[in-house]
């Protein structure tokens, strides 16, 4: 499994169980967070460019966070987001 961070031109190769998160603090791609991954803070949100049904489902956590934020439909939070396959990300900062 490998996740791709756009247009970083970086890459991290996942192991199971792993949050996007995660794999881009190993691919040095830099995601904003400030609450520890507990999913509350909003700040890691990332769009999913490819691969989002290689993510695993949105927690109650990330549904609320979203909806409280008005995310978009393909943004999810990095740090609750599963890596279940190949999955390329972006973010507005980047």
């Amino acid at each position: 499994m490998r996740v791709t961070f756009t247009p970083l031109c970086s890459a991290a190769e996942v192991m199971g169980n792993e949050t996007l998160l995660e794999a881009a603090r190993r691919a040095d791609a830099p995601i904003g967070n400030s609450c520890g991954s507990v999913g509350v803070c909003g700040r890691c949100v990332v769009r999913v460019l490819a691969g989002a049904e290689n993510l695993s489902a949105p927690t109650t956590i990330e549904l609320r966070v979203s909806a409280q934020r008005g995310f978009a439909a393909d943004e999810r939070l990095a740090c609750q987001a599963v890596v279940m396959g190949d999955v390329e990300v972006t973010t507005s900062y980047w």
